[in-house]
């Protein structure tokens, strides 16, 4: 049985994947195994929120964007040492 990733997971996946390259959103489909419609939905919400910029072509991440990522991975790292599985 294939687990299903969280919408977390799939938002905090995107930025991971900005905060390399920016990138147009149809090579971010392919490469995060995610359905064009659903990650433009995805990025619209990151965008009004703050989180990712687009400039007509690609999408890139903010610094606001950068700060909670890194947040995230700390997270989970200290959850990772508690023994709790995320």
């Amino acid at each position: 049985m294939v687990k299903r990733r969280s919408r977390v997971e799939i938002i905090m996946e995107i930025l991971e994947y900005l905060s390399e390259n920016c990138s147009k959103p149809t090579k971010m489909s392919m490469a995060l195994n995610l359905a064009y419609d659903r990650l433009d939905q995805m990025l619209q919400q990151l965008r009004s929120n703050g989180l990712v910029t687009y400039d007509g072509d690609s999408f890139c991440i903010t610094h606001k964007g950068l700060e909670l990522l890194r947040e995230y991975q700390r997270f989970r790292k200290l959850a990772k040492s508690l023994g709790i599985d995320l």
